[in-house]
This record gives structure tokens, sequence and C-alpha cells, in this order.
């Protein structure tokens, strides 16, 4: 008698991705992926996918700024440089930057856990 080793079923990572960034679940795109604003739900409503093991950590803060730094700092240098007033020019930037960060960070960590899920990469404790 042989045995066979079985292969995973295919987890397309692009697909996971998409549904994360939805806050869907990467595995049936059908419940939600968080609880509240960030926290990941442990498994899925729909589907009951454990996605307790997936740790997002750093990455999401870390590419949310990396995507919004070439489009704030080169505004806040246009007006800096354009003449507009110190008073106004500082809360506007601030503003947008966390109103860019409060929108883009729950995508991004959606997108983390899809691609982490399509991957197969579990953590290990905590």
């Amino acid at each position: 008698m042989t045995n066979r080793l079985s292969t995973p079923p295919a987890r397309p990572t692009g697909r996971a991705i998409w549904r994360g960034v939805r806050h869907r679940c990467p595995a049936c795109g059908r419940g939600r992926l968080f609880t509240g604003y960030l926290k990941p739900v442990a498994t899925c409503a729909s589907c009951g996918e454990d996605l307790s093991a997936i740790r997002a950590e750093d990455g999401p803060s870390w590419l949310t700024i990396l995507l919004l730094g070439p489009v704030v700092v080169p505004a806040a240098l246009f007006l800096a440089f354009s003449g507009a007033p110190q008073i106004v020019l500082i809360p506007m930037s601030a503003f947008v930057l966390m109103a860019g960060v409060l929108l883009l960070l729950p995508r991004v960590k959606g997108g983390f856990i899809g691609a982490i899920w399509a991957m197969g990469i579990q953590s290990s404790g905590r």
C-alpha cells in the first residue's frame, strides 16, 4: 500500500488579497474579516476557516505610511512654498494624513491577512 501525499487546496493569492482589502474572509469572501476597526475574527462565521493564527504585526502600518508619504509630503511642500500660512498648512496636512491612515489602514491590514492566509503562513505562539 502506497501513501499518497495530499496536496493542499489552491489558495489564489490575488483573490485572497482582494477579499481582505474588502474586509471579507480570504477563504470564502462572504464572512466578515474584522470584529472592530482592526481586530480580526478568530474564525469565519460563514465558512469556519480558522484565522486566529494569522498575525499581520507591523506590516500594514509600514505599508500605509509608505503609500501615503509620497502623496502627503509633496502636497505639503507645494503648499509651503506657495506662500500658504503655516497656521493653515500644519492642521490641513495633519488632517489629510490622519484621514488617509484611518481610511487605508484597515484595507491594507485586510490585504496582509489575505496574503498571509494564501501563503499558508501561521504564527507560532503568543
